[in-house]
């Protein structure tokens, strides 16, 4: 085209132009192009958390929790700043005009009242806004309030480089009739004592993405654009309908503006091709009375697939936090004498589970992040062939098997780093990378697409037994999170560990949980069952912890040693009682067998359960002491009938001894029973030791 035509052709250009800026902007038309739709400056509160040399402030109402203070026990005749909060990372847009609250609870202790100027500063990108209590209130004893209005002129947040500061500072402290140690106290931190500041600023923007049909299953991407990040997902209330019916099928991914939520309706099979209305509501606080709310208008045509359910692989990395259930099974043995033999299986479903099945369909993926476990796993030939075919493969299970079970280390990265558990603690192993050769298997339960559905990784290792050293069957395994956005709600364990006959525990010892430990046998073993942890405070502090001991604390030795001691027991009583009634004896037996029985199988360590033999016995042979050495007729009649009873007779029925003869010793008088036939027959008196011959 010349110079000439193209002058010619500018009036046509600026006239189609004009035109087009004259047609509608209907933002809820239904356009492929992204639209944000949310959020102006809106109400809320920045909660006060953290020191107060080191102080933030947070959107939301999850983080209060741990408690803060700031003391001051003298007058103080000039400002003097006492904490400062700042927010970071917020979003681009104007605020308006407004007084903003701020509120900070206060204690005065051993004093009548105390007579303050406390003074707010707020500082946001480069403005500086102030206001304090310049009128110097008085403040009575005990518990209160201190409240100001910070008045702020309408502005914009620039970038998310701007930083809001918060500063508290007092002057002119006056404590009223102070005794020793008075001083005031500044709390924030708790929602008991909810320390705040009351503003009216952009928080994120709700950015809408082309909706992503697959036959009647339409997933909506909305990325919600924040400094927060992933935060503004986690701890927030989220709330998603279509045409005003709540949809609960939500996946949130990372995004480098913060965090991407693709939103899955399954529309009924009824449903018609037409304009939709999709809503998505936030709330950062549950007393949040006005949500953060963003609508679209979408024309939706629908495909033919049945009406099934298709899942779909989001293109980014899913989250990994928003609460997924965990089950452990521990399998323990000692095996060839020297080893100890685990089965760890680890079965989980949630966002956890979504995330594993997403990465192993993206195994050697490049264009991950840095940080992402998913990139260290070595791909194949054949795993770059089936790489984001939407379906898991058995060569990208067979890739992270590999992956996890050639080096111990990359198993220990896997579960600190991708499962956030404590490997140490739930393999028992110290360090991991003394395991003998661990094998690792996966297993998906036919679920081979994207979904939360359970998936199941079984751990078997190898290690040395150490003998009178500690070794954990378990030990608080699920690592530090926060209680806001925990990746662990729900975690159920059931372990079991079994020695063999010449390896036993010198000593057991459980907290958070409950276990059984006893004798089976010449095999001790010790039981967990099946038992529910919840985040509510459970998951801080749990374990199970036990001592192997030498041989001589085996099962075997220690069954043939209690039996021993019981045996010789039983000889020194029937010494004792030779020429007397053992009456006494039969009696207590029973009772020295039940205790050498419970303690066995309760599994005392040896000295206690030695000990606990050893007392019953002495008791028994203490009643073999007593027992007097001479009966007349009568009384020997009456032993022999009571222990008649204890002997029946055939057919069940007792049987009475034959009455014993007795002879009269001519010294002293005394009675003497004579059990033996043998004639003649030489015996001593039972009274005074003079040899007595019976012919």
């Amino acid at each position: 085209m010349g110079p000439h035509r193209a002058v010619r052709a500018a009036p046509f250009v600026l006239l189609l132009m004009l035109a087009a800026g004259l047609l509608p902007l209907t933002p809820l038309s239904g356009s492929a192009d992204a639209q944000v739709t949310c959020c102006d400056a809106h109400t809320y509160d920045f909660v006060l958390i953290g020191e107060g040399d080191d102080g933030r402030l947070s959107p939301f109402a999850a983080d209060l929790g741990q408690e803060q203070e700031a003391w001051v026990n003298q007058s103080t005749p000039q400002r003097t700043e006492i904490a400062k909060w700042l927010v970071s990372g917020m979003v681009a847009g104007d605020y308006p005009e407004k007084d903003w609250r701020f509120e900070l609870s206060y204690e005065v202790e051993n004093a009548a009242g105390m007579q303050v100027n406390a003074t707010v500063e707020v500082r946001i990108g480069d403005r500086t806004y102030e206001a304090g209590t310049w009128t110097n209130p008085t403040y009575s004893p005990g518990t209160g309030t201190i409240e100001i209005d910070v008045p702020v002129d309408a502005g914009r947040i620039h970038s998310t480089g701007d930083v809001v500061i918060v500063t508290f500072s007092v002057e002119t402290l006056i404590f009223n009739a102070p005794g020793d140690d008075a001083g005031v106290r500044f709390v924030w931190g708790t929602e008991e004592n909810r320390g705040f500041l009351s503003v009216e600023l952009p928080l994120f923007e709700m950015d809408w993405q082309p909706p992503m049909i697959q036959g009647h299953v339409v997933h909506f991407p909305v990325v919600l654009r924040s400094g927060f990040g992933q935060q503004m997902w986690d701890k927030a209330l989220v709330e998603f309908r279509v045409d005003g019916v709540a949809v609960s099928t939500v996946i949130a991914t990372t995004h480098p503006d913060g965090v991407q939520a693709i939103l899955t309706w399954q529309a009924p099979s009824s449903a018609e091709d037409g304009v939709y209305t999709v809503n998505l509501s936030l709330r950062i606080d549950p007393a949040q009375t006005i949500p953060f709310d963003g609508g679209i208008q979408m024309a939706l045509t629908f495909g033919d697939n049945g009406g099934a359910v298709i899942g779909m692989f989001p293109p980014a990395e899913p989250l990994r936090s928003g609460g997924s259930d965990l089950s452990v099974n521990i399998n323990a043995e000692v095996d060839s004498g020297d080893r100890l033999r685990r089965m760890v299986s680890i079965e989980f479903s949630g966002p956890m589970a979504q995330w594993v099945r997403w990465g192993l369909d993206n195994i050697g993926n490049d264009s991950l992040d840095s940080i992402s476990i998913w990139r260290d796993v070595s791909p194949t030939s054949s795993t770059e062939a089936v790489r984001n075919n939407q379906q898991i493969d058995d060569v990208e299970i067979q890739a992270l098997e590999s992956h996890l079970f050639g080096r111990a280390s990359s198993l220990s990265d896997f579960l600190f780093d991708g499962l956030m558990l404590e490997p140490e603690r739930l393999l028992g192993v110290r360090p991991v990378e003394a395991a003998a050769s661990p094998s690792v298997r996966i297993n998906l339960h036919g679920e081979r697409g994207f979904s939360s559905t359970r998936v199941t990784i079984t751990i078997d290792l190898l290690e040395n037994i150490h003998i009178n050293e500690k070794m954990v069957l378990f030990d608080t395994f699920v690592r530090v999170q926060p209680s806001a956005t925990p990746f662990w709600t729900v975690v159920v364990i059931e372990a079991h560990l079994r020695t063999s006959a010449m390896v036993g525990c010198a000593a057991v010892d459980g907290m958070g949980v409950d276990y059984t430990h006893n004798r089976v046998l010449v095999t001790e073993r010790i039981e967990v069952a099946r038992q529910t942890l919840t985040s509510d405070g459970e998951l801080g502090d749990f374990s199970v912890v036990f001592v192997f001991g030498s041989v001589v604390h085996s099962p075997l030795l220690s069954f043939i040693e209690s039996l021993a001691l019981l045996g010789v027991v039983m000889l020194f009583a029937w010494l004792i009682t030779r020429g007397k009634s053992r009456t006494g004896i039969w009696l207590s037996l029973p009772a020295l067998l039940a205790v050498w029985l419970v303690a066995y199988i309760l599994a005392l360590p040896l000295p206690f359960l030695l000990g606990a033999v050893g007392a019953a016995g002495l008791l028994l042979l203490v009643i073999a002491f007593v027992t007097p050495r001479t009966l007349d007729e009568e009384s020997l009649l009456d032993a022999l009938d009571a222990f008649a009873t204890i002997i029946p007779g055939r057919g069940g029925r007792k049987r009475r001894l034959p009455v014993i003869p007795v002879v009269i010793c001519p010294a002293c008088s005394m009675r003497n029973p004579v059990a033996s036939e043998d004639r003649p027959l030489r015996m001593p008196c039972g009274g005074c030791g003079a040899r007595l011959r019976i012919d």
